[in-house]
């Protein structure tokens, strides 16, 4: 049986104007886009809760 590894990433982001929140929100899901390519790549799976 093999060992299953979890990880919470929790992301506190300041209120800010608008226009910065989308550029966040923007670059916050590119990140987990590629994170979630490399670890499918490898056989693993990504759950993303907001």
């Amino acid at each position: 049986m093999s060992k299953k590894y979890y990880w919470v990433i929790e992301v506190q982001v300041p209120n800010g104007s608008e226009g910065w929140q989308k550029v966040v929100k923007e670059r916050m899901r590119h990140a987990i886009e590629k994170l979630r390519a490399s670890v499918e790549e490898l056989g693993g799976k990504v759950c993303v809760r907001y």
